[in-house]
């Protein structure tokens, strides 16, 4: 059987370019030279001398790599050793290196203690000599070490090793919560795909498909358009929508369910696609389902109205939309949160959660090229069912766009 001739990436863009009807420029060599220079910038900015990161997306940032995502999360597998100044450095699982050595010029391999067995002493104490000779080599010995994250084991042997460890946090969140244009670029290619995932998914919702099959429909359609996996199974139906937040299951789907979705998928060179949308299975909504759609869809649209350029987060939330009080209970954790590679914040909460969560953020200025998600669920507590609707938003010069404008269902409006 002959075998298709797989796509080149130039066709891929040329495709999605056709699609969304603008010219598609992506320069991989400018994006990742941006990036590294805003993580760069705000190191001097916090007085950060180096960082070491095992997070995904801040490998990623750093370096422009990211392989075996997914796993390497978990498995401390490979990491990067970022300085203020100069070039990072990529260590890299054996796996993995022949693919990373194309897009990192300075890659060596990584010892790491996960499936080691127990003791892993050795093993984690030859990872923490490693970095000290790298620090040393960087003539940044003595000074302290930025880690995004760790495990315990890791951690204590930094420190058996007399290396200081901070925060690098302030200068990360700083840095990827501004995006360059070539990642505003590829957050766009990533809006056309989350409307193709949504159109798949909505195609299959008829009577009789269970929710586990919905979302074996959205991953196939992600991966087909050269995502690379989603990190949550929220797809629900009927019931299973009233609180929001359960997992696909294997209900089936029937006539007059209410049927919701949030994309939650890594996409296109690792930039997010987080857009929620439910739908109806049939011709013939309730009016009580159709009067919470109409609140979600609402919290949205003023949501939308409220986001520009130049005010805090405390004045988004408080001219964003109040959410009517039989849905208040149920309310969605945030208001918005940010994305880029990864769900981001700070987020944008609930006035009324503001004690709770501190609102940490609240005089946080909101500036062009920021991402945010604006979130709206609305299902009165005990009730038969609920509307989740997400839009991911592209703050502009003078106001704010849609980077995926996948219609609302028209069956579910007055």
């Amino acid at each position: 059987m002959t075998q298709p001739a797989p796509q080149s990436e130039a066709a891929f863009l040329a495709e999605l370019s056709a699609v969304e009807r603008f010219p598609l420029d992506l320069d991989f060599h400018q994006l990742q030279r941006g990036r590294l220079g805003r993580l760069q910038e705000q190191m001097h900015k916090y007085e950060l001398p180096v960082c070491l990161f095992f997070n995904g997306a801040n490998i990623r940032y750093s370096t422009g790599s990211g392989a075996m995502c997914a796993w390497a999360e978990s498995a401390f597998a490979r990491f990067c050793i970022v300085p203020a100044d100069g070039d990072p450095i990529l260590f890299e699982a054996e796996s993995s290196a022949h693919v990373e050595g194309r897009l990192v010029s300075d890659l060596r391999p990584a010892h790491y203690w996960y499936m080691e067995g127990s003791p892993t002493t050795e093993y984690v104490r030859r990872w923490a000599l490693d970095v000290k000779s790298v620090l040393a080599e960087l003539g940044l010995e003595g000074q302290p070490l930025a880690v995004d994250k760790l495990d315990t084991v890791g951690f204590l042997a930094l420190q058996n090793e007399g290396i200081r460890i901070i925060d690098s946090s302030p200068a990360t969140v700083d840095a990827r919560e501004v995006k360059t244009s070539e990642e505003v670029r590829l957050m766009e290619v990533n809006g056309v795909i989350g409307s193709a995932m949504l159109a798949d998914f909505e195609a299959a919702v008829v009577p009789g498909v269970r929710e586990c099959e919905l979302m074996a429909v959205l991953s196939e359609s992600l991966i087909r358009h050269r995502g690379e996996y989603l990190f949550t199974g929220l797809v629900a139906s009927g019931q299973n929508t009233n609180p929001w937040g359960t997992e696909a299951t294997t209900r089936a789907v029937e006539t007059g369910d209410l049927v919701g979705v949030d994309t939650d998928g890594v996409g296109y060179e690792g930039y997010v696609i987080d857009v929620s949308r439910t739908f109806l299975c049939g011709d013939a909504p309730t009016a009580r389902q159709r009067e919470a759609y109409a609140a979600a869809h609402d919290q949205l649209e003023g949501m939308q109205a409220a986001l520009k350029p130049g005010i805090t987060f405390d004045e988004f939330a408080r001219a964003s939309p109040v959410l009517p009080e039989k849905y208040r209970d149920q309310r969605y954790y945030a208001r918005a949160h940010q994305a880029g590679l990864e769900d981001e914040g700070p987020s944008v909460f609930y006035l009324e959660d503001v004690g709770e969560h501190g609102m940490v953020a609240s005089d946080r200025m909101i500036q062009p090229n920021m991402v945010f998600c604006l979130e709206a669920y609305a299902g009165e507590v005990g009730g038969p069912d609920g509307v989740k609707l997400e839009n991911q938003i592209l703050v502009t010069e003078d106001g704010c766009r849609l980077l995926c404008d996948y219609p609302y269902d028209p069956t579910l409006f007055d």
